[in-house]
């Protein structure tokens, strides 16, 4: 038998999403390193936006608070740069605001969780290339100060941005549409700022978004349709004081500008998001413009996904020993081109259990595709309509975006729908009847492309959702916050919560799978209205996965 691999997972990226994996793993106990190329943290943030759902998961994690501390909060938020803005105040969650913070800052929190977390980043490590085995991959790392290493891992997630080694590595196609338009993104002083009422300016010359940072600074970008189709032009000072006056009339006390990124507007998604023990998330998985500040949210739900799942399988594996198993039939070294197959099937009982134990972990895995995969898919979509309202040019394109103002102004429900979606709170995974299973009963992802929908229709509609942070009674103590909780609890559990009577024992998930459920018993739920309007203090239990949505509900 071979010797056992140098860690279990191994993480190459340590920008948001890199760091939030590896400390939602080490937290559940697995043996995890973090290899990042660069030296030191990034300076320069794209990203500027955390939205409700990020808050949410960070709050259930204890990182929340500094985040919600520091940085600057706003009620609405746009779409499509639009002047009338999406009422984020109506959403139902205990955080109906946006965080403007800039991404180098939030990297740094998270980093620092990580640290807490029994985690480190080990700097100055590029991945240069992979072989996978049956039963690991070997990973070979170039260090800045020169010579190469190889790492073991039974896994590797690559969170190493749109230029992915990892996925580069594994053979993984990138594939979508190229830049038609680009946009400047510029860190900037402005000695008379526009008031908050115009941080969003539309005209037929183009749109403008400010967005305000806790340091008094701004960042300025627009979309200039005098110049958004020149691919090759590098923006200059002049060119975003020349684009201001063009939109607005005015350059609003240009100062300094610190730094100038030039964005476009390709959209790309991996062609898999798992090859046998590889897997994406993050920008390595999809990137696009962004258009609502999307981009990080969307890859901290990936990772916070995919974490569970891979603490779930790193058990299975140790379990099983497994130097076949998972992927079975091929050779030492050789690549993996197909799923397993189990054609003639183990001799033994020993044999048939690791078999059984690969394709629970094959399951596992591909669950983080089969609901992944959809939400890259539909934030790509959201993002390709924004931008084809703001690249619409002239007369006719400042009257498009005026009537989808209006739409969003006159129609209420239609301006929550949008703030759902960007939110990222209305991602629920579809789920369905276990097999054996009664209609009320346990149920699992059913793998469809129908995940992140914003109705799935019928049944119970905690089904698949997020669980928000209920205010729970309980008969031992005074009223507690259930994200409190889940803090205590910690990561790579899954969670029954039984409430107002009936049973709360520790039960068994995943068919012999080993992993036990933490119990919480509440004798009601006090709130908040907009949770208890929703049904979430019926009577009865919900079985709360580790990232926090609902795969189960019964009735007492």
């Amino acid at each position: 038998m071979s010797s056992p691999p140098d860690v279990d997972v191994l993480v190459v990226g340590a920008g948001p999403v890199g760091c939030w994996v590896a400390a939602e793993l080490c937290a559940a106990g697995v043996r995890v390193q973090l290899v990042e190329a660069r030296q030191s943290r990034a300076t320069w943030s794209r990203g500027f936006v955390v939205h409700p759902r990020t808050i949410e998961i960070f709050d259930s994690r204890g990182v929340a608070a500094p985040m919600v501390a520091t940085s600057r909060r706003s009620p609405t938020w746009h779409f499509a740069m639009g002047t009338t803005r999406l009422d984020f105040t109506a959403l139902p969650t205990s955080f109906p605001y946006i965080l403007l913070q800039p991404q180098a800052q939030t990297e740094q929190l998270l980093e620092e969780h990580l640290v807490r977390c029994g985690g480190a980043v080990l700097r100055g490590r590029r991945v240069v290339g992979l072989r996978q085995r049956a039963d690991r991959v070997l990973v070979r790392i170039r260090l800045d100060g020169g010579g190469e290493q190889e790492v073991s891992a039974r896994f590797v997630v690559g969170c190493d941005g749109a230029h992915s080694a990892v996925r580069e590595a594994a053979g993984i196609g990138f594939n979508g549409t190229p830049d038609t338009i680009v946009s400047p993104a510029a860190l900037v002083e402005l000695a008379a700022p526009p008031p908050p009422e115009k941080y969003l300016q539309d005209s037929e010359q183009g749109l403008l978004l400010v967005i305000p940072l806790p340091d008094d600074r701004f960042i300025v970008s627009t979309i200039d349709h005098a110049v958004m189709t020149d691919l090759v032009t590098p923006w200059t000072t002049e060119m975003v004081r020349e684009s201001l006056i063009r939109i607005t009339g005015s350059d609003y006390g240009l100062g300094e500008v610190e730094r100038i990124s030039t964005i476009g507007n390709s959209a790309l998604q991996a062609d898999r998001y798992r090859d046998g023990r590889v897997l994406l998330a993050g920008d390595a998985a999809h990137v696009h413009f962004p258009m609502g500040g999307q981009g990080m949210n969307l890859g901290i739900q990936d990772a916070h996904n995919l974490a569970w799942r891979l603490a779930a399988a790193v058990r299975a594996d140790r379990e099983a020993g497994l130097n076949e198993g998972l992927d079975k039939g091929l050779d030492e070294g050789s690549q993996l081109d197909e799923r397993p197959q189990y054609d003639e099937g183990p001799q033994d009982d020993e044999s048939l259990q690791d078999a059984v134990k690969a394709e629970a972990i094959d399951a596992l895995l591909d669950g983080y595709e089969a609901e992944r995969r959809p939400a890259g898919e539909r934030v790509l979509e959201d993002v390709h309509a924004q931008m084809a309202l703001v690249a619409a040019t002239g007369a006719d394109g400042a009257a498009l975006r005026a009537r989808f103002g209006a739409l969003l102004a006159e129609h209420p429900q239609v301006n929550l729908q949008y703030a759902r979606r960007l939110s990222g709170i209305a991602v629920r995974y579809p789920v369905r009847p276990a097999a054996g299973g009664s209609g009320g009963g346990r149920t699992e992802s059913d793998g469809s492309d129908e995940s992140n929908r914003d109705e799935t229709g019928g049944g119970d509609v905690r089904l698949g959702a997020r669980v928000p942070d209920l205010l729970l009674a309980r008969a031992d103590g005074p009223p507690v916050q259930l994200y409190e909780l889940l803090r205590e609890i910690g990561p790579g559990r899954f969670v029954r919560l039984a409430i107002g009577g009936g049973s709360a024992v520790g039960d068994r998930i995943g068919g012999g799978s080993g992993i036990e459920a933490a119990t919480i018993a509440a004798t009601g739920v006090l709130g908040p209205d907009w949770a208890l309007s929703a049904g979430w203090d019926a009577p009865g239990s919900v079985l709360i996965r580790p990232d926090g949505h609902v795969t189960e509900a019964r009735t007492w």
